[in-house]
């Protein structure tokens, strides 16, 4: 069964690379989360440096990139994480936590969801997930207020968070109190 490619745009501690990852069946996180692969191979990369965003370092037919080094990876919509079953780790109901996640030179703003209460050590340390996603993600480059983000899904490297922490209600946009 051929899969089909999706669009990414992913950012490193230093640049902007948009392209097409061919995840298979299991969807993007699934594949990422792979222990045995440490590489991501990106089809028609366009390569931006974050200190020039406008302006296209670099075009490759094809660019692999070490997963360590990944900070985010914006997706257009949530389906292309993959299978809610392999999202999750199983079927649970999940509770939606708006936070904010500093990482890498970045902020993050958007919704986690985990099966009850907060909890910071089982969302960072448990389980074996290099990347975990994060909903109606706002990205900010902290050293280059121009590069900005936003979207439907995205997904995070655990390993390069440095701190995470709940919204106050004040913090969370109002279009999501008025559709929950």
């Amino acid at each position: 069964m051929a899969t089909k490619s999706i669009s990414v745009e992913i950012y490193t501690t230093s640049h902007r690379i948009l392209g097409r990852v061919n995840p298979g069946a299991t969807g993007l996180l699934s594949y990422l989360n792979i222990r045995t692969t440490s590489y991501l191979e990106i089809e028609g990369a366009h390569v931006m440096r974050l200190h020039q965003p406008g302006r296209l370092a670099a075009r490759h037919p094809a660019l692999w990139i070490v997963k360590s080094e990944i900070v985010t990876i914006l997706l257009s919509s949530r389906a292309e994480l993959g299978p809610m079953a392999y999202v999750r780790g199983g079927y649970t109901t999940t509770i939606p936590h708006w936070v904010r996640i500093i990482m890498g030179g970045y902020e993050l703003r958007g919704i986690v969801e985990t099966p009850g209460k907060f909890s910071f050590s089982i969302l960072m340390f448990e389980g074996d997930s290099i990347f975990i996603p994060l909903y109606n993600g706002e990205l900010s480059a902290i050293m280059f207020p121009t590069v900005k983000g936003e979207s439907p899904s995205m997904v995070f490297n655990r390993n390069m968070v440095d701190a995470i922490g709940l919204l106050s209600k004040d913090e969370i946009p109002k279009i999501a109190e008025q559709a929950g």
